[in-house]
């Protein structure tokens, strides 16, 4: 049996060789399908494989928190507070806890003699993290690490980035200026964890400057990163969230809340608390944001179902091309069969020509993605470093034996079902009508999948390019972001902002806590009278609305000439935060009181800014106070002209007053796109495969072309006998593909607006996209079949009568 096999495999070979255009053809669609296939799915199984490393990892958890509050979002987020963390130690179960607090760092190194200052991510955990998560350890002691404020441990790609080799233990690096010990060296992480770290210090690291650690570690209301829990044999989960909130209920953080504060709360606790397994830390659903810790379960499966479709739609090619192949080869099979070739023989001669064409393919396909993978990386942003093992090699191997299998049999049946008096008198050189229906049905899913992503792909394409270009309520193009490490209470900041405000083309600068597309702060405030709401604060400097650009809608802004950084009782307000406190209008606001529901201070509105967007278009304006304050060390410089010399000044400034931070200069008109950049990758990657899709569709719809005009031969001629013109032969050929067509617009188009009814709901401002993208994409279908069908429409036209009656 074997070497029957391998005898079928030669023939096959030598039967590919011979027609080695028709080979070319097949095998390299095939491969573009594998290769599509194999990387969409391998991004999937990445996703998949998640934390997978972590020792023991269905006992740990991460400890998850939502906020009741009206001005909360509802969702649920990894990050807690570290009174949180106290609290479940203190439960009495046996359990170890850790927070995970990540931040960036700037970091001078002495290599050869030089010093460069080098960003560097910072996690701050605490001793249980070694426990918990048994990170090896190739040099030195992470234990003394997590025990001293005044050391570091490095992972093998962060001391090779830093001193240019991983022989770092006992080596000095600055922070701040101060010296910071290497006292361990990590083995890098897997690129899917959803814990990633560059370099570890302990929670009573010194580079946390007091008033910081004071608000994260004692302030139930301040989360800053993730607190995980492992639970010990004998631990019980609801037992340490029972605790956790009798800990958070009995603290002063509830004590100081107001009886109108917690009557808003309707019954509820103002923060809930859950355990979430760690295994399921990457896909979970109830984490809405999109982070390079965590993915869209809905996204990253429907890019798989993608992968697959184009596979099948690739198969479904070869299946159409090597029917045609067999309907032109039946004097072919006839003979065999008459020389004693049974229906077996017959068929597995041609499974075996199918097999080998899928097992060729699948190797050139894996080829192709080994090549593209790392702009595929790109794409989805992620480090995908296990996608070429043994396991996922073996694994595309047999399915290409399983394609192969799939798509030979109907060419297989079709040569088993050839009569050999028929084929060799010449008349069974066509189809069954059932096997031209199938191949109508697979040209018909084709499209429908083509025209459905080109759909989908413009639509995604426009709502990004809609959201990333709002107006933000300021002129941004000449505003440059400047971010120091400390703020306006420091002498060093403050002396920077005068030069900064010196430099030539400079016309102003204004501080403020925080970039303006960032704003998460949050506080409780109520006007006389009313109830306690939970609204948005920012802290800024007195010209900050000067060097936006903003005017008033109602009273005044804050003015450098008559407010300073102490009037904590003037407050402006945006339009937004008039709605939200009741107030009839803006004009009705300016002058009245807000006060805090836990204290007797009362702040005064003196005005009413437009509203300016500090979030995504996936999010309500938001209703903002803004306090003048000196907790500012963000700057906002506005420019001239030549915002290039600008920019080349600060940069020469920088080194004079931060010589041990890495300087970073945004254009503020650029920063509101990076709100957007994961669905500026999903529409590449959809555009990647709606090319792919139409490409297939396209060859498929040429394959059927060809073979309609051979089957149609006769009639064509003696429609021309009868004086049909060319433009009646035209029709002829085309109407076919028309209703095609039609037909998969009618499968595919509805489902892709359904698809983009439910990615357009995410935004609160939409792009007023209609029916503009289904017609689209019809019309790219309806254009590419009319490509890849005129060849053969013109062949028919030229069709000579005696020739094709001869035949």
């Amino acid at each position: 049996m074997n070497l029957r096999v391998l005898r079928d495999f030669r023939i096959g070979w030598r039967l590919l060789v011979k027609e080695s255009g028709y080979s070319a053809v097949v095998v390299l669609g095939l491969a573009v399908g594998f290769a599509a296939c194999f990387l969409l799915l391998g991004y999937v199984a990445h996703s998949l494989s998640y934390d997978r490393h972590v020792p023991q990892r269905e006992q740990v958890y991460r400890l998850m928190q939502k906020w009741n509050t009206s001005n909360s979002s509802g969702n649920w987020n990894d990050s807690s507070s570290l009174p949180a963390r106290d609290a479940v130690i203190a439960s009495g179960a046996p359990v170890l806890a850790s927070a995970f607090i990540e931040r960036s760092i700037d970091v001078r190194s002495v290599v050869n003699g030089h010093s460069p200052v080098q960003t560097i991510s910072l996690t701050v955990v605490d001793p249980d993290f070694r426990q918990i998560f048994q990170p090896t350890v190739l040099a030195g002691d992470l234990a003394v690490t997590l025990a001293r404020p005044d050391t570091l441990a490095l992972t093998r790609e962060t001391a090779t980035k830093l001193f240019g080799t991983i022989d770092v233990v006992g080596k000095t690096v600055q922070v701040g200026g101060l010296p910071y010990r290497i006292t361990a060296l990590l083995e890098d992480q897997p690129a899917a964890t959803t814990l990633p770290y560059a370099s570890l210090a302990g929670s009573r690291t010194s580079i946390w400057k007091d008033e910081y650690r004071q608000l994260v570690t004692t302030n139930w209301g301040s989360s800053h990163g993730g607190v995980y829990v492992k639970l010990l044999p004998g631990a019980d989960k609801q037992t340490v969230l029972d605790s956790l909130r009798r800990a958070m209920l009995s603290s002063n953080f509830i004590k100081r809340m107001s009886p109108e504060q917690i009557a808003s709360l309707n019954g509820r606790d103002l923060i809930d608390f859950r355990l979430g397994p760690l295994s399921e830390a990457y896909l979970d659903p109830l984490i809405k944001e999109s982070s390079p810790t965590h993915g869209d379960r809905k996204t990253i499966f429907g890019l798989g179902a993608v992968g697959a479709l184009i596979l099948v739609l690739a198969a479904t090619n070869y299946v159409n091309l090597a029917t045609v192949r067999t309907v032109r080869r039946q004097r072919e099979i006839a003979v065999r069969k008459v020389l004693g070739a049974g229906t077996g023989t017959v068929s597995r001669h041609f499974l075996a020509e199918s097999v080998l064409v899928c097992l060729i393919a699948t190797a050139i396909g894996l080829l192709l993605a080994w090549l593209l993978l790392p702009v595929f990386s790109d794409l989805v942003q992620r480090k995908l470093d296990h996608m070429f093992t043994p396991l996922s090699l073996g694994l595309s191997l047999l399915l290409g034996m399983l394609v192969g299998l799939l798509a030979g049999a109907y060419p297989a049946w079709s040569a088993i079902k050839v009569r050999p008096t028929a084929a060799l008198a010449g008349r069974g050189n066509s189809e069954t009508v059932g096997g031209l229906r199938l191949r109508r049905v697979l040209t018909v899913l084709q499209f429908a999948t083509a025209m459905g992503l080109t759909s989908l792909t413009l639509a995604v394409a426009w709502q990004t390019r809609y959201a990333s270009t709002l107006d933000p309520g300021f002129d941004a193009a000449p505003l440059l972001l400047v971010a120091t490490s400390d703020d306006m209470r420091n002498a060093n900041v403050r002396a920077f902002r005068d030069t900064l405000a010196r430099i030539p083309g400079v016309t102003a600068v204004g501080a403020s806590e925080s970039a303006v597309t960032v704003n998460f702060n949050s506080t409780s405030l109520q006007r006389d009278g009313g109830s306690p709401i939970e609204i948005n604060n920012r802290q800024v400097s007195p010209d900050f609305f000067d060097v936006h650009g903003l005017k008033p809608v109602a009273g005044r802004l804050y003015d450098p000439a008559r407010d300073k950084v102490e009037d904590e009782d003037k407050i402006v307000i945006n339009e937004a935060a008039v709605r939200k406190f009741g107030f009839a209008s803006a004009q009705d606001a300016v002058g009245k009181f807000i006060i805090s529901p836990i204290g007797a201070d009362r702040m005064q509105v003196i005005g009413v800014a437009p509203d300016i967007r500090h979030r995504s278009a996936r999010e309500e304006m938001q209703p903002t106070v803004y306090f003048p304050g000196d907790r500012t060390g963000v700057f906002t410089v506005r420019t001239g002209p030549d915002q290039q010399a600008v920019q080349r000044a600060i940069e020469e400034l920088w080194p004079r007053y931060f010589p041990n931070d890495v300087l970073e200069v945004q254009r503020v008109s650029s920063m509101f796109a990076l709100s957007y950049a994961d669905d500026l990758r999903m529409a590449k990657l959809l555009a990647a495969s709606s090319v792919i899709a139409t490409a297939i569709a396209a060859f498929g719809i040429y394959v059927l072309a060809a073979y309609s005009v051979q089957r149609k031969a006769r009639e064509i001629v003696l429609r021309k006998l009868y004086g049909a013109g060319h433009a009646a032969i035209g029709r002829l050929v085309a109407r076919e593909f028309v209703v095609l067509i039609g037909i998969g617009a009618l499968f595919g188009l509805p489902i892709a607006f359904v698809a983009v009814q439910r990615y357009l709901a995410g935004f609160t401002e939409q792009a007023p996209i209609g029916a503009w993208t289904l017609t689209a994409a019809l019309v790219v279908a309806a254009l590419v079949a009319t490509g890849s069908t005129a060849r053969h429409a013109l062949a028919a036209m030229q069709i000579r009568p005696a020739q094709a009656l001869r035949e």
